[in-house]
């Protein structure tokens, strides 16, 4: 039997063909009481892939584009074998797979197929695969036209006869299309090469996490994201790595199970946002006292903006389960970079709770600062970040055609941060969330952090906004979910509202008034990160309800006689 093999694939239908080789490392799906549901060894993964991709091929007559650049199938990204199968099945016959989210909980179908129809548009897709189930619900909307297979419809062996040879891809072509977590209604197809991929995954493996052959990962992370998808699917298949997967409802519904789960397994590697271990942190009592964290080596932390005191609550409530705090290792990436761009070796303790560093680049990134001018902007000196590097996009697909991105043209990634002299970057926050009050640049995170650590509310639950609206001279307001307040013990809801304000307006040094709003009101994208824009126009046009406040300028919209 061959090595194992660290990356240094040129495409993935070739990595996971060479894992075939080693049919004792397996994936693995846990269901939503934490038992094992459905494993798949690299060798079964590999004649699954030679499978879908015989039977997908009956559609090439009638998907192929006449833009050579290879039809673009959607794949709703149901936590599961089927996807990574039909993923990579797409990548043989030379297709490009196009990661689509699942509906959210609250979302109604026609909303949902109209989102789908939406990214239809911008990437140009020609066939969908998915559950039946779900499937079978967009048929029922009139929203989204085009061809559906069912994956329960794919035999998961074919005879070697019918497997189509392999159409080894160009470096340079399109791998697949990555779908930014911004607008549903003007979504951006982002256009990664297959040299762009592999180079990132190459990083990844080698220098990010410097994998070792007894690694083991765990991940509940939607495989529609950049970081389930590369880190967490792609990267593994290029290294036969063990990986252990949760759907992320189960994470939300039972944030314990994830945690317990790494404790049985064995896992090293985990990564996820600060929310999520915050959120496990909060149900550490359903934990067994049993479970023990001390083999994972690697806790990255990355998806949005690294919050300490999350970090910093997961230490206090696993470390009596052996969790080493020098795991966390914050990190910076975006879809447009492929996945990673940077992560921090610096050791927990030597972290700035006010801000954490997320390390410097990873080998081939050059990052740059720039002013709004587009000057460069020396050390330490704050500014919009730059990237440039051999895994960045190629284009974006807009209105079914590819835009392109030269290979030398920096990619101004929207994040605001400062590189320090020893060349580690810090986040500050997003150029788009800046508020300027009475002259003055303010990040609505830092009154949300502030907030939290005052009251004990949880930021997931919080949203500060200014309001743009006339007559209201740029009001700054913050939004607090019901639950949040209704958790605040040993005072009334007025007192956790006035408490509230008046940790945020200290924060702020301005006046911010508090409103208490219906639980779930607050936007968030499709990877789970709060969608500020959305939410200050719902609010502003009067959508979101507002239950209590601490000021008459922001009155209640319910009868006095149901006001809590």
């Amino acid at each position: 039997m061959r090595e194992r093999q660290i990356g240094g694939f040129a495409s993935l239908p070739a990595a996971v063909q060479y894992a075939a080789q080693f049919p004792q490392q397996t994936l693995n799906w846990f269901d939503g009481s934490g038992a094992l549901q459905q494993p798949l060894s690299y060798a079964h993964l590999s004649e699954r892939m030679l499978a879908y991709a015989a039977q997908l091929a009956r559609h090439a007559t009638t998907i192929a584009p006449n833009d050579g650049i290879g039809p673009r199938v959607g794949i709703l990204a149901a936590t599961g074998p089927e996807f990574i199968a039909a993923f990579c099945a797409c990548q043989y016959l030379g297709w490009v797979p196009c990661p689509l989210p699942l509906p959210s909980l609250m979302q109604n179908v026609d909303r949902y197929a109209r989102s789908l129809a939406n990214m239809q548009h911008a990437a140009g897709m020609s066939l969908l695969l998915g559950p039946e189930a779900m499937l079978k619900m967009l048929q029922t909307s009139s929203a989204l036209q085009m061809p559906m297979q069912a994956f329960e419809t794919l035999s998961n062996s074919v005879s070697a006869a019918d497997v189509p040879p392999f159409a080894e891809p160009d470096a340079e072509s399109i791998a697949y299309v990555q779908f930014s977590s911004g607008s549903t209604s003007q979504p951006k197809g982002i256009a990664i090469s297959h040299c762009a991929l592999m180079h990132n995954v190459d990083v990844i493996l080698r220098h990010g996490m410097a994998l070792k052959s007894e690694d083991r990962a765990f991940s509940w992370l939607p495989y529609f994201h950049d970081m389930g998808l590369v880190g967490f699917v792609l990267a593994p298949l290029c290294a036969q790595v063990h990986v252990d997967y949760l759907a992320p409802s189960t994470f939300a519904r039972r944030p314990h199970i994830w945690p317990t789960l790494m404790a049985e397994r064995g896992s090293t590697i985990a990564y996820a946002p600060s929310f999520a271990w915050q959120l496990a942190a909060r149900h550490a009592a359903s934990v067994p006292t049993t479970a023990q964290l001390d083999a994972v080596r690697i806790a990255g932390v990355g998806g949005d903006q690294v919050i300490h005191g999350a970090l910093q609550a997961f230490v206090d409530a696993f470390a009596k389960h052996g969790f080493h705090a020098d795991a966390f290792k914050p990190s910076y990436g975006l879809a447009e970079a492929t996945l990673a761009v940077s992560m921090s070796h610096t050791p927990f303790a030597e972290q700035n709770p006010e801000l954490v560093d997320c390390g410097p680049p990873l080998p081939s990134w050059q990052l740059t600062v720039r002013d709004s001018a587009g000057k460069t902007l020396p050390a330490n000196i704050e500014g919009e970040i730059d990237i440039t590097g051999p895994s960045q996009l190629s284009g974006f697909f807009i209105a079914g055609q590819l835009h392109t991105h030269a290979a030398t043209q920096p990619v101004a990634t929207g994040d605001r941060g400062y590189v320090d002299s020893a060349g580690r970057l810090f986040i500050t926050g997003r150029i788009k969330d800046l508020i300027i009050i009475n002259g003055r640049n303010l990040w609505p995170q830092d009154v949300e952090a502030a907030v939290s650590e005052s009251t004990q509310m949880p930021r997931e639950h919080m949203l500060l906004l200014q309001d743009s609206r006339a007559g209201r001279h740029g009001a700054l307001v913050l939004l607090l979910h019901e639950k949040a307040v209704r958790k605040q013990e040993s005072t009334s809801l007025q007192e956790a509202l006035q408490r509230a304000a008046a940790a945020a307006t200290s924060a702020a040094g301005a006046t911010v008034h508090v409103c208490m709003i219906a639980n779930g009101s607050i936007a968030h994208t499709s990877s789970g990160k709060v969608a500020r824009a959305p939410t200050r126009l719902q609010f502003e046009s009067g959508q979101i309800t507002i239950l209590a406040s601490t000021d008459s300028a922001y009155p209640s919209h319910i009868p006095d006689t149901e006001k809590p």
